[in-house]
């Protein structure tokens, strides 16, 4: 059985997929995961080409990570998103060979009724869910995103994975668990995973040894109000995700009522980023345009260049010839009365 890894961006799902990975997993070729950088300096574990796959289908519908799209009522089984379950099983192909692989990547977490078309449900799901402030304040100091739209954003998230595992094998895993006491969620990991498929054996302390205590920065400091005293929406959803920690054989779950402002914000920040995007790329289209105009301009300037150095040398010809016709002028003497 193959492994999905899911979670809101910078919950853990990265130390998560590198567990599993230790553990023997396959995560796809070294050369086709995504690098670490300053936010993940030990690896993403994300395969690029499904990551690309997943920004382009939230991209048809209106949407990208950090911005989900609405998506209406049975809009995976419609024709655009049929041709993305096509193309999604040839990049999965084209990635895995065998059964027992892990495969990670955040915008799945929005995109699940599509991916579950492409993957028939064979696979388990380890739900990663973390502190909604430690990932809005993460998100603040990457991207400059509001503490308040990061919050928003949490919710979004995992109150989709809520409703779209329905009936998925799905182990839920705190990343301040995973981070406190390592060696002994690894083995509540294995554990479920074992019961759902046969594994070879396993070295838990190998996969705990993936996780980087050191790495958890992204705490929040108290100086940010929004964070110190979350919206009571927050709280509601992150005590309820909290309480479905462990084993789920078949994941059901009812998400707390959504805070009042939390489609408003995300709508208006569509809307803030519809136009900004436009603006941007009317400002594209008139660099674009300057730069051909310039292009223009420079092929005029040596072509006048050109003409200039013509009218130097025939100017020089001409004083030449003149100088020579004076300086004979010279050498006769006076003109004769």
């Amino acid at each position: 059985m193959g492994i999905l890894v899911l979670g809101m961006h910078r919950s853990g799902t990265s130390a998560v997929a590198s567990v599993l990975d230790a553990l023997g997993l396959d995560a796809g070729s070294r050369e086709g995961l995504m690098r670490g950088d300053v936010g993940n300096p030990e690896g993403y574990f994300e395969v690029e080409s499904v990551a690309a796959l997943d920004e382009r289908i939230l991209a048809a519908y209106g949407g990208r990570w950090d911005i989900p799209p609405l998506l209406p009522a049975g809009w995976a089984t419609e024709v655009t998103a049929r041709q993305f379950v096509t193309e999604a099983r040839t990049t999965f192909d084209a990635t895995f060979a065998g059964s027992n692989f892990v495969l990670k990547d955040p915008r799945m977490s929005l995109l699940m009724p599509l991916w579950r078309q492409t993957l028939l449900d064979r696979v388990a799901i380890v739900l990663v869910v973390r502190d909604p402030t430690e990932v809005a304040w993460s998100l603040a100091l990457r991207d400059g995103m509001a503490p308040l739209t990061g919050l928003a954003l949490w919710a979004a998230y995992n109150r989709a994975l809520l409703a779209d595992l329905d009936g998925l094998p799905v182990h839920v895993c705190h990343y301040r668990d995973l981070v406190e006491r390592p060696l002994e969620v690894v083995r509540e990991i294995t554990a479920s995973l074992s019961a759902w498929d046969e594994l070879d054996e396993v070295d838990a302390e190998a996969g705990a040894s993936r996780v980087r205590p050191d790495l958890r920065r992204d705490t929040h400091p108290g100086t940010e109000p929004i964070l110190a005293d979350p919206p009571s929406s927050i709280h509601e959803l992150a005590h309820y995700l909290e309480s479905l920690r462990g084993r789920h054989d078949e994941f059901h779950a009812a998400a707390p009522t959504t805070g009042w402002w939390e489609e408003p914000l995300m709508n208006e920040r569509r809307v803030f980023v519809q136009h900004y995007e436009a603006a941007l790329d009317e400002r594209n289209a008139e660099i674009a345009s300057l730069l051909v105009d310039n292009a223009a301009v420079r092929a005029q300037v040596e072509e006048l260049r050109g003409e200039v150095v013509s009218a130097i040398e025939a100017v020089r010809e001409l004083e030449a010839t003149r100088a020579i016709r004076i300086a004979r002028a010279i050498g006769r003497g006076p003109a004769k009365a």
